[in-house]
């Protein structure tokens, strides 16, 4: 598909591989997808929670 930006709530999150994360996200305008943040688990990633 590609980027989309928007605000969400995230529903699950799944581990998959060493370094990355399966998410489901209940959105207000698309509802509820999911997505794959690559390399989200890396100890120096901007997408690791702090």
């Amino acid at each position: 598909m590609g980027i989309i930006n928007t605000k969400g709530i995230i529903i699950s999150e799944n581990n998959t591989g060493d370094f990355d994360k399966m998410l489901t996200i209940l959105t207000p305008g698309l509802g509820k997808i999911g997505c794959l943040a690559k390399g989200a688990r890396k100890p120096k990633s901007l997408l690791m929670a702090r």
